[in-house]
């Protein structure tokens, strides 16, 4: 009897294995060739393991053990791209987005009309290309309403990080910008996030979203160790800026995929 009733529960397990092999053969089958679709970039800013709290009241501390707060952080994106194996599928040139701390909304970039497909690494562009800084008066995310401008020689701020720390009295203060090669002022930085293995599928409506972490800690410290009590105010291209444009744009990276239907 004990024979037999393994047997059965042997052959229970065999059936739902093989249904559920069968329905996602049948989902295969049914789907016919991948739609557009819109895909979602979702940003949070974090600093180590919690996320970062623009009020202030929250302490963190930097690879060089000093203290500091958040009070305002903001940054663009532009030319984002999505990839598969290597090879540039999408591309959205003309698109400029704020990253806003204090605006949740402006963290989550809708990106639409998506080639239907597999897509395994996003790349963009942190900051804003020099033919936009010299093109005059902007609108929408590049509008100097956003108090990311600084004029139309010096151009767009494209990462600025403001808080306060012990151990600097006046407190943090980083606007970083800059566009021309010549002069060895180029801030802009090109950021790649691999999606580590897996795979964003573009289908028609079905849910695209790619989550990205952006760590403040490693504007301090990854490549270049930077100390606030040695750098605590940049507001101009050039010099300690290319330090902390290195930095930022190793700050981004890959946390998860949501490809539901």
């Amino acid at each position: 009897m004990k024979k037999i009733n393994i047997l059965l529960a042997m052959l229970s397990v065999a059936a739902i294995t093989f249904t559920s092999c069968k329905d996602d053969k049948d989902d295969s089958n049914n789907s016919g060739p991948a739609q557009p679709g819109t895909v979602t970039l979702d940003l949070t800013n974090v600093a180590g393991t919690v996320n970062v709290d623009e009020t202030g009241a929250t302490s963190y501390t930097n690879s060089s053990g000093e203290s500091f707060t958040v009070t305002k952080l903001k940054y663009y994106i532009s030319n984002v791209r999505l990839l598969n194996a290597d090879s540039v599928v999408y591309s959205l040139p003309d698109g400029y987005f704020l990253v806003d701390e204090s605006n949740q909304p402006s963290t989550k970039l809708s990106f639409p009309n998506v080639p239907g497909g597999a897509y395994t690494s996003i790349k963009f562009t942190l900051g804003v290309d020099s033919a936009r800084n010299v093109s005059g008066a902007q609108t929408g995310a590049l509008d100097p309403a956003n108090g990311m401008f600084w004029t139309w020689s010096s151009g767009y701020i494209f990462y600025k990080l403001e808080g306060t720390s012990p151990a600097a009295s006046g407190g943090i203060t980083y606007h970083i910008g800059g566009f021309r090669d010549a002069n060895n002022t180029n801030a802009i930085r090109e950021v790649e996030v691999d999606f580590m293995g897996s795979s964003l599928q573009v289908d028609g409506s079905r849910e695209a979203e790619i989550h990205v972490l952006a760590d403040v800690l490693k504007l301090f410290s990854t490549p270049n160790t930077i100390s606030i009590a040695s750098i605590n105010f940049q507001m101009a291209p050039g010099g300690n800026a290319l330090l902390i444009a290195d930095n930022y744009a190793q700050m981004f990276s890959f946390d998860h995929l949501h490809n539901g239907h």
